[in-house]
């Protein structure tokens, strides 16, 4: 289906639209596309921070639970809809975002390779893992080892993505550049109202910043802090991604993503250098090449305690809503979860039990 633009409402001096999206990450932009697509209207309210845990997010996208060789829930579901509607976003803006490179999964021990072999004959993961073993032939590479083809994933350009529908909104005057203000929040059975912003809805998709969410302060997130590094390395000519207890994600002119880390006990958002070394130690392991760092990110994921997002209504507020807890899987549950929350508000359909907000309250 191709999107069309329909604006936003404006009576006397106030703009009407049918939703207030709060925080404009990957949860925010998708579901800000979403709704363009089902012809809904909506404003944003983001301070753009270039450090956030989107704006520097790897963006990979993996059919698999890479540890076990197993599928996480509804991956098939959430696949089709991944195609269907990041294509449905490149068409709409002309714009190439998403890179199906496939993954590389180094396979470490004899225990490893036969697990692969065994899982990628089951008809439910054949779509998605290669029937042989690979032998790389690039001598870059230290261990001459075994390597299994993780089909149907790859990368996501996050940056891109979020620039572009941002630079969409502010040229159709529906993205305002601040920090949201919760004691202006006015609510209404029927609507909500923010300064000069009558929304008939609000969604809020904050990430960890729902910590400081006075009507979400219950929200059982459980943060957890990632650390990527940038290098250029000649000559490693990395065509897909490499999974080796890291990801070695290729962004073209030499240049790859390192991470992230994985910290559940941290003291600040900021980089550390004990991260750093992590990282360069695992790239050595495995890569002869001299190699320089550009950068170094850091970032807080919104992760939850079980591991599962949370999208639903408020109890108390059934027009205000959140979709949080996306944790490394943003690409491919922001899209599905989007369509799931905004079919349930306008078509009466199911949220799906296994992330939805009431299983925290109820």
């Amino acid at each position: 289906m191709k999107p069309q633009f329909y604006g936003a409402f404006f009576l006397s001096s106030f703009m009407k639209v049918d939703f207030l999206i709060v925080g404009q990450g990957i949860a925010g932009t998708c579901f800000a596309f979403e709704l363009l697509r089902q012809k809904k209207t909506f404003i944003i309210i983001d301070k753009y921070d270039k450090s956030s845990p989107s704006n520097i997010a790897l963006g990979v996208y993996n059919p698999l639970i890479l540890k076990w060789f197993t599928k996480p829930w509804a991956i098939d579901n959430q696949m089709q809809f991944f195609y269907e509607f990041y294509s449905s976003f490149q068409s709409f803006f002309k714009s190439n975002i998403v890179f199906d490179i496939g993954i590389y999964k180094f396979l470490s021990t004899p225990y490893d390779q036969n697990n692969w072999m065994s899982r990628s004959l089951s008809p439910k993961r054949e779509h998605y893992m290669s029937s042989e073993l690979l032998m790389l032939e690039n001598k870059s590479f230290i261990h001459k080892q075994f390597y299994g083809l993780v089909k149907s994933s790859g990368r996501v350009d996050i940056p891109l993505f979020l620039k572009i529908l941002r630079k969409f909104c502010i040229a159709n005057q529906i993205f305002i550049n601040k920090f949201f203000n919760y004691r202006n929040l006015i609510i209404k059975k029927d609507y909500v109202k923010y300064n000069d912003i009558i929304a008939r809805n609000i969604i809020f998709c904050e990430g960890p910043q729902v910590l400081n969410n006075p009507f979400f302060k219950w929200i059982k997130l459980k943060p957890t802090k990632g650390e990527l590094l940038h290098i250029n390395c000649e000559h490693l000519s990395l065509d897909r991604i490499l999974h080796a207890s890291l990801l070695f994600v290729p962004l073209g002119s030499d240049i790859y993503s390192l991470g992230a880390t994985y910290e559940w006990s941290f003291d600040d958002s900021g980089i550390t250098s004990s991260a750093r070394e992590r990282i360069c130690s695992v790239f050595e392991k495995h890569i002869n090449l001299p190699y320089n760092v550009k950068t170094q990110k850091s970032g807080i994921r919104p992760s939850t305690f079980d591991r599962r997002a949370f999208i639903g209504s408020h109890p108390d507020y059934s027009n205000m809503y959140i979709m949080n807890g996306l944790g490394t899987r943003g690409v491919l549950l922001a899209p599905y979860l989007s369509n799931n929350l905004i079919n349930s508000i306008y078509y009466n359909t199911k949220i799906f039990e296994e992330v939805a907000l009431k299983r925290v309250y109820e």
